[in-house]
């Protein structure tokens, strides 16, 4: 023990680590081990079929492929169509834990009353955005519907309907995360975004 420290304050430094990038991942791990058991809604049910489904179907693609030595046509396109799908009745499941991409600096830095009405008006932007998405997406569902698929003669049109009703169901959400946030108010101190919203 040196002079300067008779206490020994370094050896007890040393033993207590500085939060860094392991502590968020121990407080993420945390979080997650209590969630309410049963918090899923439609979307996450189906979200988790679809997933499965197109986990079966690259299995079988690379099984057929690698193992077979010959490939099932339909695979690679069905897994296409199937991702697409997952990924956008994801974006439902997301909105609705408030775990989208997001830049939170400006509201952050707001003071109470004007963060409330910045994020209303960023969350009635946001909806306005995937309301024309879903309206377009339906649009060019109804035109592809004459359009089959390349390797089965099923209508694309069914692809697009899908991701329709994704973004139909992430605009549901979205406005609701919205409103309940509104209602809500905003806490004296910005929360801190990686936490997400549980609805």
């Amino acid at each position: 023990m040196a002079k300067d420290d008779p206490v020994g304050r370094r050896a007890v430094a040393a033993e207590e680590p500085e939060p860094g990038f392991e502590a968020l991942i121990h407080a993420q791990e945390e979080a997650e081990r209590h969630e309410p058991p049963g918090d899923w809604r439609v979307e996450d049910w189906v979200a988790f079929a679809l997933f499965w489904v197109l986990a079966a179907t690259v299995f079988t693609q690379f099984f057929s492929r690698y193992v077979l030595n010959d490939s099932i046509a339909w695979t690679e396109e069905i897994a296409r169509y199937l991702l697409m799908a997952t990924a956008f009745i994801g974006a439902a499941l997301a909105a609705r834990k408030g775990t989208h991409i997001a830049l939170e600096i400006v509201p952050s830095m707001l003071p109470r009353a004007a963060r409330r009405w910045a994020r209303l008006g960023l969350a009635l932007v946001t909806i306005l955005f995937f309301a024309i998405c879903a309206w377009l997406c339906a649009n060019i569902a109804e035109a592809m519907m004459y359009q089959p698929m390349v390797v089965i003669d099923v209508p694309l049109g069914l692809v697009y309907w899908t991701v329709m009703g994704g973004m139909v169901m992430t605009t549901f959400r979205l406005a609701q995360a919205a409103w309940i946030r509104f209602r809500a108010g905003e806490p004296e101190t910005a929360p801190d975004p990686s936490e997400g919203a549980r609805l």
